[in-house]
């Protein structure tokens, strides 16, 4: 049987337990995507991947794979280290989860792909 997000976040702990079902909630919210488990953690995908979910000890990574064309929609992203696009928010408490930010987030992840194609064959 496959891990869900749901079982994912049923297996968290403690405060990143709380962001991760959050920011969850928020996404789903947002509406457009389908959720599952890939590389170990929750992936929402609309035309190809759009944002991911990542728990760690003490924080919550919301990471966007277009998310270098979204930096001006938030000054929390961060642009990671390699040669993507991507852009990250660590969240360390459920105060930081903006459910209306996370809806205009993911809903130009989807734009983005809808207009560029999946990031994984552009």
């Amino acid at each position: 049987m496959s891990k869900t997000v749901n079982d994912y976040i049923a297996g968290l702990s403690g405060t990143p337990a709380d962001v991760a079902k959050a920011l969850h909630g928020a996404i789903l919210a947002a509406g457009g995507t389908k959720d599952s488990v890939k590389w170990g953690h929750p992936i929402y995908e609309a035309g190809g991947p759009v944002c991911l979910i990542k728990a760690a000890k003490d924080h919550v990574t919301l990471g966007f794979w277009r998310g270098a064309d979204l930096l001006d929609l938030d000054p929390r992203l961060a642009k990671g280290g390699g040669k993507g696009d991507m852009a990250f928010i660590k969240m360390k408490v459920i105060g930081e989860v903006d459910q209306a930010q996370v809806a205009r987030l993911v809903a130009k992840g989807i734009a983005l792909n809808a207009e560029k194609g999946d990031p994984f064959k552009s």
